[in-house]
């Protein structure tokens, strides 16, 4: 009963009646604090949706058309034929939805007189027809195709660094080892391969884009040597960022005792724990924000106090207790903090629900703006228009997937603070004394 009546009291500091058409000052200052902790939140709130979607974009990109879901790898050196059986076997698995047989290694590409390094993807056939690479691996020009064991795919930037376009002829140069007269080993010694280029193709990052070249898995044993180069099974699951580990033993009973398996975040921790530190950093920085905001409402509390002392004193004297009168204002720190920390988080998730367009609003009135500036100073207007989110190097569109527990573990830690904030001011009304209130005013 106490404590209804006094959330009630709390609730009419905030939202009660004006006198004379003005809200008394203590009241004003709450309403601020409450806007002031929403103003807060919204940052938080889409730093954290926006930053998930990046993340998470950019990791399923890598994880369909590069580092897969899982990687079986042999101990062993093992043939195109034998890494062919094993992923055959693997499809069959309950949960998997794909397994491609593919081997890695490093080359020097040349065309004509240019010349860069590249890593070679000798590829199943059936990985360019799988679902995920078609999302994530676009064709820029030519086939995606690899029907002849001499035709490759080239990156677009690799190809852009050699000059090379679809039909062109390109050296492939690639390491073995070789053997004297006596079978004594020496040194590596190159090898030289002539593909034809049946396409090009874009990842969506330069950095991918410039290093790619896909050639079909036969011609894995003609030009990569097992010394020098990296086999394995990539394996796709249907659910990439649940839980591998049971997908992981299933896989690893079905494999002969020479194969390892490994997640993908085991297989690029150093990578996706850089996402998940630049992720924390930001988090922390807009935490800042509303510890901020959480003083506010101690200070528009203290200036509630000070309005009310005599009202303080009133209930005091006619014995209301001092856990009474301390329980209003924390109640009242409390609603505040609950009422910003709702309308934030609405404002917040609106917001990057919506940041898609944001950006591409940015975007128009940033070109709108280039465009008007050139033709009043004469310049010719650039053919290409100016893009926050260069498809080069990060993402076309942001994914955007509101975490209900993630926006529960800030509501509750945005209270959490307001509640805390309020617990000094509380106390101070408490521990008024009627008489020097009364003596004062």
């Amino acid at each position: 009963m106490k404590v209804g009546a006094a959330l009630l009291i709390a609730a009419r500091s905030i939202v009660g009646r004006r006198t004379s058409g003005v809200a008394p000052r203590g009241r004003r200052y709450l309403r601020g604090a409450v806007i002031g902790v929403a103003l807060s939140l919204v940052p938080l709130v889409v730093v954290l949706i926006v930053a998930d979607g990046m993340i998470e974009g950019i990791t399923a990109r890598y994880l369909e058309i590069g580092t897969y879901h899982l990687q079986a790898t042999p101990f062993t050196v093992n043939g195109a034929s034998s890494l062919e059986s094993q992923a055959a076997l693997l499809r069959a698995l309950p949960g998997v939805e794909a397994a491609f047989a593919e081997r890695q290694g490093p080359a020097v590409a040349i065309s004509g007189s240019r010349s860069a390094g590249a890593a070679i993807r000798a590829i199943d056939p059936l990985f360019l027809r799988d679902s995920g690479t078609i999302k994530y691996l676009s064709l820029v020009s030519g086939s995606m195709e690899l029907t002849s064991g001499s035709d490759t795919l080239l990156g677009e930037a690799l190809a852009r660094n050699l000059g090379a376009g679809v039909g062109d002829s390109i050296t492939l140069v690639t390491a073995r080892k070789a053997y004297g007269e006596s079978g004594k080993k020496a040194e590596l010694a190159p090898r030289i391969s002539i593909f034809k280029v049946r396409g090009i193709v874009t990842a969506g990052y330069r950095e991918l884009d410039a290093l790619w070249a896909f050639v079909p898995l036969k011609a894995a044993a003609r030009i990569l040597s097992p010394e020098v180069s990296h086999s394995f099974v990539g394996i796709k699951v249907r659910d990439p960022f649940g839980d591998l580990e049971a997908a992981k033993d299933a896989v690893g009973m079905s494999l002969p005792p020479e194969w390892s398996v490994e997640t993908w975040s085991e297989l690029e921790r150093n990578l996706f724990k850089s996402f998940s530190t630049t992720r924390a950093l930001l988090l922390l920085v807009m935490a800042l924000t509303v510890a901020v905001a959480a003083i506010n409402v101690a200070s528009a509390l203290i200036m509630l106090v000070l309005e009310r002392r005599r009202d303080i004193a009133v209930l005091k004297s006619s014995g209301t207790q001092e856990s009474f009168i301390g329980a209003v204002f924390v109640l009242a720190g409390l609603v505040t903090g609950g009422a910003g920390t709702v309308l934030g988080i609405a404002v917040g998730c609106l917001v990057a629900w919506r940041i898609n367009d944001f950006i591409a609003a940015v975007e128009f009135a940033l070109n709108a703006t280039s465009r008007f500036v050139n033709i009043v100073s004469g310049i010719a207007p650039s053919s290409q228009g100016f893009k926050l989110l260069d498809p080069s190097y990060y993402l076309e569109r942001i994914p955007v997937r509101i975490s209900l527990v993630e926006m529960s573990m800030v509501a509750v830690s945005s209270i959490l603070l307001c509640l805390l904030a309020s617990l000094l001011p509380a106390r101070r009304a408490a521990s008024l004394s009627p008489m020097e209130i009364m003596r004062k005013t």
